[in-house]
């Protein structure tokens, strides 16, 4: 395990220890690590397998799940800016899958989808390598069948330090998910129109593969979460009592500006990179909890729910570190002609099965984008549904322009690759496209790529 720890101090960047609050020696929310066969320190090498397990969700019978080595969610991969990262993966599963690298960007043949990879058979390898060029949090799921195989628990997570990281107390990746079992612990293979419109949503809240879990915080530290949401269709929206989230970064990394909220929403797929303050009253626990959001369909109307309990440890509070006010700047990327219409739509067949549609087709009858590399292109992504789509690109990243016409505020820019596109909403992106092959295009709600709506970019 390799894993560069840098900081930044309250208004400067510099470099930084560790943390400096110890965690407890077993953490039934730490991730499972793996042995790093390679001893150059700049090279991360491991095996990665995808194999079937038994596991218990909460009170569940046992469930039998799919896994990385054994474990739900899969490994954390710690790596930094420039490492390599060399994983040998090899099929256990009784289907074929892929491993796609989400958020990475990299060559296209090492990207796992199947416009640019064989599906790996049962039993078959395939050796993925490529070097990670960006810092943030980024996660890895097949690319096959992801309705079934990631509702399975096929998923782990990367994570890449850069070399100025902010200072903090203590650090902890969270992996929002949930999963719809049956009585008797097993996942149902009918699939209703509900759970086809809405995306799958389960009856079990998963925190790190945990049912019910309680997350332990240090009284008073400045704490840093980061959160992906590797769900099918659940949208968290996140909320602590008494801590206002300071948001850092994103699904590209850091953000130039870091800002406040007290709500925030993670679509299928989004990372968010935050900082609180830990309350400070020893043993006094609290709930994280997902607020009603409109999606659509009027899932608005719902109650909240309890994601997990927040509880302090039985120590004295500390006094945390400063928060951080300014990262790195981006570069913004040029406005444009609209070269790219995207329409994003749902309907039914000629068989009255539900489908999802981009520019009117089913893929993979829909129509790809023929660009020329290192060109910088704008698109034009237009939500013709009710209900919201998160909008994935694979290989890069892109900026918002503007919603309907408004141009996005200037203290917001971000590096995206994930973003929610509301219901009857239409917004202008922009991407520079330097790394040729066909890509994929989709929305994240993993019952309606495999519904339909999912779209390629070839880069001649």
């Amino acid at each position: 395990m390799k894993d560069l720890r840098v900081s930044i101090a309250a208004l400067a960047l510099s470099c930084s220890s560790p943390p400096s609050v110890a965690v407890p020696d077993r953490d039934p929310l730490e991730l499972s690590t793996l042995e790093d066969l390679n001893a150059d320190p700049n090279i991360l090498e491991v095996n990665l397998e995808a194999r079937e397990a038994d596991k218990q969700f909460g009170t569940t019978p046992v469930t039998r799940v799919w896994t990385y080595n054994g474990t739900v969610p899969g490994p954390l991969l710690d790596v930094k800016v420039g490492d390599r990262l060399i994983v040998h993966f090899t099929n256990r599963l009784p289907e074929p899958t892929t491993v796609h690298w989400h958020g990475v960007r990299l060559p296209a043949a090492m990207d796992g989808s199947l416009a640019m990879q064989a599906p790996v058979p049962p039993g078959g390898t395939f050796r993925y390598e490529f070097v990670l060029k960006d810092a943030g949090l980024f996660w890895f799921h097949p690319h096959m069948r992801t309705d079934v195989q990631i509702e399975k628990g096929l998923a782990g997570v990367i994570r890449v330090r850069g070399s100025e990281e902010p200072q903090v107390d203590e650090e902890r990746v969270i992996v929002l998910d949930d999963v719809r079992l049956k009585e008797d612990g097993t996942f149902p293979t009918f699939l209703d129109d509900t759970s086809k419109m809405m995306g799958r949503e389960g009856n079990t809240i998963l925190v790190n593969g945990i049912a019910n879990a309680t997350i332990a915080v240090t009284p008073g530290a400045a704490t840093r979460w980061r959160i992906v949401n590797v769900a099918n269709g659940r949208f968290f929206n996140l909320r602590l009592p008494n801590a206002n989230w300071w948001v850092i970064g994103t699904d590209g990394g850091f953000l130039p500006k870091p800002y406040q909220t007290d709500r925030l929403l993670v679509a299928p797929a989004e990372r968010y990179d935050v900082m609180f303050v830990a309350p400070s009253a020893r043993n006094t626990e609290v709930q994280l909890t997902s607020e009603p959001y409109e999606r659509g369909h009027h899932s608005g109307e719902r109650d909240p729910i309890v994601v997990a309990q927040v509880r302090p440890r039985d120590v004295d509070a500390i006094q945390p570190k400063a928060l951080p006010t300014a990262f790195r700047e981006l570069v913004k990327l040029p406005d444009g002609p609209v070269d790219m219409p995207i329409t994003l739509d749902e309907g039914t067949n000629d068989k009255g099965e539900l489908v999802f549609t981009i520019n009117g087709k089913v893929f993979p009858d829909v129509a790809p984008f023929m660009i020329a590399n290192n060109s910088t292109r704008v698109f034009e992504v237009k939500n013709a549904s009710d209900m919201d789509h998160p909008f994935h690109l694979h290989g890069f990243f892109f900026q918002l322009l503007e919603t309907n016409g408004v141009p996005a505020p200037a203290d917001r820019l971000a590096n995206k690759d994930t973003m929610i596109i509301p219901g009857k909403t239409t917004v202008k992106f922009v991407s520079h496209f330097d790394e040729p092959g066909m890509w994929m295009y989709h929305c994240h709600i993993n019952e309606h790529s495999e519904g339909g709506m999912m779209g390629e970019i070839h880069i001649q």
